[in-house]
């Protein structure tokens, strides 16, 4: 029983990878990107949350080696995160702008309909607890 099943796990995961291999002719851009998460694709929402307990990524080393910035981006990480990989995955740039930094700057909507919006925020969690 377990030759077949692992058989038939090996044939289903060939006729994956045949499927997912083939491109077709004329890829279809996707009209805008919607982050939901926590740190590993927050790209700025909490710099702009209140609090003095609140998680930022606003020193010096958040964004070091980010192409074009050299400075804090509000990005957990040194440079790109999960995001902005998906972001140029999907034919985007840079991954969308944090909702609370458009919505600082009174650009959320036209951002939100031609690009998207990263709702991102570390420390989010799906528990009331986190």
């Amino acid at each position: 029983m377990g030759y077949e099943l692992g058989l038939k796990v090996l044939v289903l995961s060939l006729a994956v990878v045949a499927v997912a291999g083939i491109r077709p002719s004329k890829l279809q851009q996707v009209p805008a990107m919607f982050v939901l998460g926590d740190s590993t694709l927050d790209v700025g929402n909490n710099n702009y949350l209140p609090g003095k307990d609140v998680p930022r990524a606003n020193k010096p080393f958040y964004g070091v080696d980010l192409p074009g910035s050299g400075k804090p981006t509000g990005r957990f990480s040194n440079g790109y995160n999960t995001a902005d990989f998906v972001a140029k995955t999907l034919g985007f740039d840079k991954s969308p702008l944090a909702y609370l930094q458009l919505k600082a700057h009174n650009k959320l909507i036209p951002s939100a309909i031609t690009r998207g919006v990263s709702y991102a925020s570390a420390g989010a969690g799906i528990l009331d607890s986190t």
